[in-house]
């Protein structure tokens, strides 16, 4: 394998992480401070290849009645209906989610953030030697 797609896989699967790992703390972050649960109501099951999505409803306390879809789920936890227990930022009501779908805090993503920078970086300087050598 020569150097170049070695470092050019290097960079792809540093990417990768950095932007995965990126996007679930930004989600998952404000939740995690200041998350305020709440009961939510199964308005609709839908059927999608892998399973079964669920439309959910709550509303927040002074604001009008909010939908949330959720899954796929090979077993749905509720049917039409049902309650399930959500989590929603105060400060922007439409970011929702899961309780069990979060991380339990954000240490890991900002590893894996730094992690990945870092290969990033290292690839970086090496692109850069390989230039000027």
């Amino acid at each position: 394998m020569s150097v170049t797609l070695l470092i050019t896989m290097c960079v792809l699967v540093g990417l990768l992480v950095f932007g995965m790992s990126l996007g679930v703390y930004v989600h998952s972050s404000p939740l995690l401070k200041r998350g305020v649960r709440t009961s939510a109501v199964c308005v609709n099951v839908g059927q999608v290849a892998a399973g079964s999505m669920l439309l959910l409803e709550y509303t927040p306390p002074g604001g009008p009645a909010r939908q949330y879809t959720v899954g796929p789920f090979v077993f749905p936890p509720v049917r039409v209906g049902g309650r399930l227990e959500v989590i929603y930022d105060p400060k922007r009501p439409q970011e929702v989610s899961l309780p069990d779908r979060l991380p339990k805090s954000t240490r890991g993503l900002v590893i894996s953030m730094a992690v990945s920078g870092a290969v990033l970086a290292a690839c970086a300087v090496r692109i850069v030697v390989a230039v000027r050598g």
